[in-house]
């Protein structure tokens, strides 16, 4: 299993026009409309592109989704498996596992995977409140059919 971050500016990005279905009106969604990066924010939707003056502060940042953003950065990266399945995926600062960074815990019902929780850690190596995701997963005849995904 690889990853593998790189650099990337918003000019070398495709975003599909979402522009027929309006501005976003969901906390934290994102779209493309009118040849502008929105967001809904605390309520509100903002330009995530403009200039000075515009754009969103970095504790609007937080509000969208950071856990899935998987900021490319210098670690050290273990697998865990319970039974010959992968059970945790865990990222930590370096081969000494001195800080964790970010965790990922995987539940099986049935021998299938039920739910996947994400954690974000702070430069202590403590959790951060509000940054953690789970996705519990739905399925139908057997194949997986949507993931309902909650910030916690």
């Amino acid at each position: 299993m690889g990853w593998s971050g790189r650099d990337e500016r918003v000019a070398d990005l495709f975003f599909l026009d979402q522009t027929a279905e309006g501005q976003p009106a969901e906390e934290g969604l994102v779209r493309y409309v009118g040849s502008d990066l929105v967001g809904f924010i605390n309520g509100e939707t903002k330009s995530l592109t403009a200039g000075a003056g515009g754009g969103i502060t970095p504790a609007q940042h937080e509000v969208l989704d950071t856990l899935v953003h998987n900021v490319a950065e210098s670690c050290y990266f273990e697998v865990t498996r319970t039974g010959n399945r992968v059970s945790d995926l865990t990222w930590y600062t370096d081969a000494g596992k001195g800080t964790k960074v970010r965790e990922i815990n995987i539940t099986r019902t049935s021998g299938k995977v039920s739910q996947i929780v994400m954690k974000q850690y702070d430069a202590a190596g403590d959790p951060i409140t509000g940054q953690t995701l789970t996705g519990t997963v739905a399925r139908t005849g057997g194949r997986v059919d949507s993931i309902t995904w909650v910030e916690s």
